[in-house]
């Protein structure tokens, strides 16, 4: 996996605080690398590295929020136009976050139009929506949505089918200073370690991923 230094990331996350200046996660990952340090590594850093790497055409997101892990993300492509389809998923339901927002803050990173216009807001309870998108395959899952252990188990069965070949599920807030998921992480490997490769890094909120071996 690339290196990815935590400059590029609060670069983003600095450029975003600007456009929003209410948003508290700028200060919140300042408070996670000040602990950590070096050694800090989260979802931003995997989506940098993950992108660089594999540049994913099909991206599904349950918990979107701001859209600032997908903002990562997509900063870490040359050229997005290669992206077919991205399928977001929250119920932007907390007077804050929209679909426009969204859209406001990818505009604002500079993501092309073209790319902005590929994007499928689900709007609703993902253990409801998700299903439903049953003819769909994705080569990048995030799962960060309602961090209860009975929904994001349930989030995560429900993405597990929904996996290309050689495509990742990402898992957010395993760690104490995250969620404290990691329970229901390793329940998911249990259940699926003869077809997904598994990892892990706490030195943060806490992130799991798996590879799709076949």
């Amino acid at each position: 996996m690339i290196h990815i230094p935590n400059e590029v990331i609060f670069s983003v996350l600095r450029t975003l605080k600007k456009a929003n200046p209410g948003d508290t996660y700028y200060e919140n990952y300042l408070w996670h690398y000040n602990k950590r340090k070096e050694t800090f590594f989260d979802i931003y850093h995997f989506a940098w590295s993950w992108a660089i790497e594999h540049k994913p055409k099909r991206i599904l997101e349950i918990g979107t929020r701001t859209g600032l892990s997908l903002c990562q993300l997509l900063s870490a492509y040359i050229d997005t136009s290669i992206i077919e389809k991205v399928v977001l998923c929250d119920l932007f339901n907390d007077g804050f976050i929209s679909p426009e927002l969204v859209k406001y803050n990818l505009r604002y990173l500079g993501i092309l139009e073209e790319t902005i216009n590929k994007i499928d807001f689900q709007i609703g309870d993902s253990k409801i929506t998700v299903p439903l998108l049953t003819e769909s395959e994705f080569d990048y899952i995030l799962v960060d949505g309602d961090h209860t252990k009975e929904s994001a188990r349930i989030d995560l069965d429900n993405v597990k089918k929904m996996c290309a070949k050689d495509g990742v599920i990402v898992f957010d807030d395993l760690s104490l200073d995250g969620m404290n998921l990691l329970d229901i992480w390793t329940e998911f490997q249990d259940k699926y370690k003869d077809e997904f490769e598994f990892h892990q890094d706490l030195n943060g909120k806490g992130i799991g991923w798996c590879i799709k071996k076949n």
